[in-house]
């Protein structure tokens, strides 16, 4: 809350000082409401530029005002409220994970459910964590589950990292939660957590603007929380054993594991939401100044940038030779090793679910509902670049696209998991409403 209402102030701030630019880098004073309404217009395109006119600069002031003081009117009540939205939704993204045939899913109802995926015969329900909706919920999960040896990481908005037991769905048979006890005014977990195999440690970046280390297997905290400057969004990448991961404080972060100190930041100009890529030597990371910047792994000097049209919020992704970045502007972009644009694909609407790979190609999730498949190749394909494309019904999706072999599972914001076969086409394998209601 208090992360949300300190950029309602600047945002607001600024709309009076500077009417064209807000904290994110982005046009437009209306942006933080569209980002929090989750209507399909997101914030940063040309749509949402402010119009000029030929009114005096007293007149054009008042109107300002007036504009921020109904902003404030509307933003108020609903920061007030408390859910912590994202796109509109307090209530999570739905988000799945898929481990030794076994879905995952972080339920809108605050539940984790454990799925034993029978493929085209469906799937039956293990377990249930809490096991009754009677009992308090996790209030949301926006990233999928973390699956490592025997236990499901989770991080919920209501503040906790829980690992569960992934055989009993327990907390009791070796899992845990954290932090221990019941701590008040918790801030929301927002960015998943991320596993560090070389130190053993699970990390749970926090809304607070810390990152937190425990060890995966006892939950004891590693060493004291890395601090930065505002709310984590941002997944961390780990590799050998480094984190990286961004920062609302608009700023890039690489910390050493095994002690927690900085290696290294690089500030932006924007916040940076998504999970970094670690590829070719380099941390891929978008920002909300519509850039897409790829830093030195080892000191964190830009070795390129690439500039889109709006916010990059998702993670990019890589086939080992190009990156392929999602962008809010419903382009997906295609650039080789070195930040050369190779194509780009408009999907329809914007793009806040991270791509995945399958065999086939690039899977790509339109946020309005649609899934795409996409050939990958470099050359200029054109409409061809488009191998099938399928939509699930109206519900938008959000959630990260989870690949496993040829299928990719997908989360949606009606409450509903399925499971889609990616061969010659695309097929519904199963499609599972965590409310019980009908699916299909």
């Amino acid at each position: 809350m208090r992360t949300l209402i300190r950029l309602l102030g600047l945002t607001i701030f600024q709309s009076f000082t500077r009417p064209t630019t807000n904290s994110y880098g982005v046009k437009s004073s209306g942006n933080l409401l569209r980002l929090f309404s989750g209507k399909n217009r997101w914030p940063g395109g040309h749509s949402t530029q402010t119009a000029r006119t030929e009114a005096s600069p007293s007149r054009a002031r008042r109107a300002n005002w007036q504009l921020v003081a109904l902003g404030a009117l509307i933003l108020l009540p609903l920061l007030a409220g408390c859910t912590r939205n994202i796109g509109g939704e307090g209530t999570g993204w739905n988000p799945p994970a898929s481990k030794d045939g076994v879905v995952y899913v972080a339920t809108k109802e605050g539940q984790v459910i454990a799925l034993v995926d029978n493929g085209f015969e469906g799937v039956r329900e293990s377990w249930s964590f809490p096991p009754s909706q009677s009992q308090p919920g996790l209030q949301g999960v926006y990233h999928s589950p973390l699956v490592v040896g025997d236990l499901v990481y989770v991080s919920a908005q209501d503040g906790f990292l829980y690992a569960i037991d992934k055989e009993t769905g327990s907390l009791a048979a070796g899992g845990w939660r954290r932090p221990q006890g019941q701590p008040e005014e918790l801030e929301p977990l927002i960015a998943g957590p991320a596993y560090d195999p070389v130190n053993d440690l699970v990390l749970a970046p926090s809304e607070d603007g810390r990152l937190y280390a425990y060890n995966a297997k006892s939950g004891d905290r590693a060493w004291d929380p890395f601090q930065t400057g505002a709310a984590i969004w941002s997944t961390p990448a780990v590799e050998n054993g480094i984190g990286y991961f961004g920062s609302h404080d608009h700023k890039v972060y690489a910390v050493t594991l095994n002690d927690g100190k900085e290696l290294w930041q690089y500030e932006t100009g924007g916040v940076v939401a998504g999970k970094p890529l670690v590829f070719d030597g380099k941390v891929i990371a978008g920002s909300f100044d519509k850039k897409l910047y790829a830093l030195s792994a080892d000191d964190g000097t830009v070795e390129w940038t690439f500039e889109a049209e709006n916010w990059f919020w998702a993670g990019a992704v890589t086939d080992g030779k190009n990156i392929f970045a999602p962008n809010m502007d419903g382009n997906i972009y295609a650039l080789d090793r070195n930040g050369n644009l190779l194509w780009k694909h408009d999907v329809g609407s914007a793009i806040v679910s991270s791509p995945v790979l399958v065999p086939r190609g690039l899977v790509v999730a339109a946020k309005a509902g649609k899934l795409i498949l996409l050939d990958t190749g470099p050359a200029n394909l054109g409409l061809q670049r488009e191998l099938s494309n399928l939509t699930l019904g109206d519900a938008e999706i959000k959630a990260p696209l989870v690949a496993d072999g040829d299928s990719v599972y997908v989360g949606s914001q009606d409450s509903t998991v399925r499971r889609i076969e990616v061969r010659g086409g695309q097929v519904v394998m199963w499609c599972l409403h965590t409310e019980g209601e009908g699916c299909n």
